[in-house]
């Protein structure tokens, strides 16, 4: 009988039968292996699983509703209902209402992004307050970082600010599934990462250096994350490195050789 694993983040939760697989707390973005499957892959994109994932209801976030394409969509679904209108007084009232409509969008928006703002910051606050040191040697990654980037061509500057640091991720609201954060990234002058304990506990070899290397191309080289979709597994910026756990240090050599190689072609244009 075939069985099936999926995990919060941190830990490998199973193996369980379909049966009781259905009985989770899953979601359609669980991310979910069982034997026969090269890598793990969201609920959502296992075909035989299809019946569990139409029987939940995909995730609907604030965030999602006011976006800007989603706010195109609805602004253009009302002007054209609007414009429709053949009376003249009707033509009136609706350019009213478009004002209107848009006045609340831009106050909607504005407050989004506002409370937005505050839970990041109180966030962050809670990450640096309950942060501390240890005896693990960062700075060694960080010299390494800059030694393999130096053979690229890549020389950025290298600031004098320099916070890395554990902080307990797994033990704040909003940041339970989080193994490292850096919040350097546009900021030259800094390089300020926090990494959860217990995910470097866990990890192997390979896998905290596909971490450290992760965030420090956040702080120094200013890249972001890759969609978490398939074709980017086994990519250094691919931001579900927790399934990296048969990686080896090879496949952490190509992954990160091959972003720097792209980022030295980006700069030399």
């Amino acid at each position: 009988m075939k069985k099936y694993f999926y995990t919060n983040g941190v830990d490998k939760i199973g193996p369980f039968t379909y049966e009781e697989l259905k009985e989770q707390n899953l979601s359609r973005e669980t991310m979910l292996w069982f034997y026969g499957l090269d890598n793990w892959k969201p609920l959502s994109e296992i075909e035989e699983l299809n019946s569990l994932t139409n029987s939940i209801p995909p995730l609907l976030k604030f965030s999602e509703i006011i976006n800007t394409d989603n706010s195109n969509n609805i602004k253009k679904d009302f002007i054209e209902k609007v414009i429709t209108a053949k009376n003249p007084k009707s033509r009136k009232k609706s350019k009213t209402l478009l004002i209107i409509a848009a006045v609340l969008g831009v106050i909607i928006f504005v407050g989004y992004i506002s409370i937005k703002n505050k839970k990041n910051n109180m966030l962050y606050n809670s990450i640096a307050t309950n942060s501390y040191k240890t005896d693990v040697d960062f700075n060694f990654y960080v010299e390494k970082f800059y030694r393999d980037i130096g053979n690229y061509g890549i020389f950025p500057k290298k600031p004098k600010n320099q916070i890395i640091k554990f902080s307990k991720l797994d033990q704040l609201d909003n940041a339970t599934h989080i193994h490292g954060l850096s919040y350097g990234m546009n900021d030259d002058d800094k390089i300020e990462i926090y990494i959860n304990p217990t995910t470097w506990d866990k990890f192997n070899k390979p896998m905290r250096y596909f971490l450290m290397y992760h965030e420090l191309s956040h702080d120094v080289l200013n890249v972001d994350d890759l969609k978490n979709s398939p074709s980017n597994e086994g990519k250094l910026m691919y931001p579900a490195i927790f399934t990296y756990e048969s990686k080896t240090m090879d496949d952490f050599i190509e992954s990160s050789h091959s972003l720097f190689e792209e980022i030295a072609k980006k700069t030399k244009k």
